[in-house]
């Protein structure tokens, strides 16, 4: 028998006759937690030992002042709990070390894709499609409304804003997550022109352990005497994680980079850039068709629309929270 119970809250959780999984939630009592990637709304109470997540996200938690005892995976690595269950990971393509998790249970092969995007950036390979009888997927932007333009389309216009803007003798500053959107925001600005970045303390933190894990990014911290000197002379970009007073005379032009940005204006920016870290509502459908499970729970943002507008081109789909007590038995 392949019972499988799913229940969705916060996070998700699973549970087979032996076994309590938990992911991206509180952890419950005797229970494993698995950590799909490091943005800390997907991360509680670490100090507990039966903690499992990738080399990257343990690396990025340890360099944010997150401490445990944790069990570490490479991606492919088989993590066995008993005689019947097996877990291992695929990327994510959201941020460094984000996972997949590949759940396989007596015959039964559930997928849990975390935050992810199909989507090549210049700092990450999209997710692959994996094939499973459940797939348990992220909604953040799935509705229609959601198409990103092509990225490339997204960096050229950041490269002109930033071109524009010093050209006005103005510095361009991205306010944008500390893991990610910063790290990608860097990765253009040293792709496509030959213009300093100053980052935050924090930005320079995580973009640190980015280059510890093979992905080359070039920056001055601010909190280093050559990153102030750089501010002060004008012709750079400094990116942050939150918006500040930055030590300069010159005027500062702030910019945001999300995928809201499609939907809803941030009035209080001088631009915003529809750059994000997850699939639109396109690539969600895509990675579906291609994974081609049986049963696909729609998990976060949009998960209630999500689900019905599958259900609507044939897919039997729900939102995790209407889940059955056990699943394709």
């Amino acid at each position: 028998m392949n019972a499988l119970r799913i229940r969705g809250g916060s996070g998700l959780t699973l549970e087979t006759k032996n076994s309590r999984l938990v992911f991206d939630t509180k952890p419950l009592g005797n229970s494993i937690q698995f950590i799909s990637h490091a943005h800390l709304d997907h991360v509680y109470n670490l100090s507990m030992k039966d903690v499992v997540m990738s080399e990257e996200t343990a690396s990025i938690l340890k360099a944010v002042h997150r401490r445990g005892e944790w069990t570490k995976l490479k991606y492919k690595e088989k993590f066995r709990i008993g005689d019947c269950l097996e877990i291992s990971m695929e990327p994510a393509g959201h941020v460094l070390g984000s996972t997949q998790y590949i759940i396989d249970v007596n015959g039964l092969r559930t997928v849990y894709t975390g935050d992810f995007n199909i989507y090549d950036s210049l700092i990450h390979q999209g997710a692959k499609p994996v094939e499973s009888d459940i797939l348990i997927i992220e909604s953040t932007y799935g509705i229609p409304y959601y198409r990103f333009p092509a990225r490339e389309k997204t960096y050229a216009d950041i490269v002109r804003w930033v071109l524009k803007t010093i050209s006005s003798n103005e510095i361009p500053a991205f306010k944008v997550y500390s893991l990610g959107k910063s790290q990608e925001i860097i990765r253009v600005i040293n792709t496509y022109l030959d213009i300093p970045v100053v980052v935050s303390k924090p930005v320079s933190k995580i973009s640190d352990k980015y280059n510890e894990h093979g992905i080359p990014l070039e920056y001055v911290p601010i909190d280093k005497v050559e990153g102030l000197e750089v501010l002060k002379q004008g012709e750079c970009v400094y990116v942050s994680s939150y918006r500040e007073n930055v030590p300069t005379n010159k005027k500062v032009r702030w910019a945001v980079a999300t995928g809201w940005a499609l939907r809803y204006r941030h009035s209080n920016y001088d631009i915003s850039f529809p750059l994000s870290g997850h699939s639109d509502y396109y690539g969600l459908v895509k990675y579906i068709l291609e994974s081609r499970p049986k049963q696909v729970y729609t998990i976060y943002g949009y998960a209630k629309e999500f689900s019905t507008n599958l259900r609507r081109i044939g897919i039997n789909a729900k939102p995790v929270y209407e889940a059955s007590q056990s699943t394709l038995d």
